[in-house]
């Protein structure tokens, strides 16, 4: 399944978005706003945060170790 579409940020969410690419935590927008997406969903309690990881750890990565995973997510909590 795949779904495309075009969003467009202003003011604080704009801001967040490229301090999180600026930071390193995410390489492209696309990337940090599929994250977060998946963060709400567990979050709310829609997914289960053992079998998305699953899914996610079942295809090939760009190579970041569990350790550069926690500090991009380190990161993330501290901007909040």
């Amino acid at each position: 399944m795949e779904t495309a579409l075009t969003l467009k940020f202003k003011g604080m969410e704009a801001r967040i978005l490229d301090e999180m690419i600026k930071s390193g935590i995410f390489n492209t927008k696309s990337e940090a706003i599929r994250s977060a997406l998946v963060k709400y969903a567990i979050d709310l309690g829609l997914f289960n945060r053992k079998k998305i990881w699953e899914e996610i750890t079942s295809h090939k990565t760009m190579g970041a170790s569990p350790e550069q995973l926690q500090k991009g997510i380190e990161k993330i909590k501290n901007m909040v």
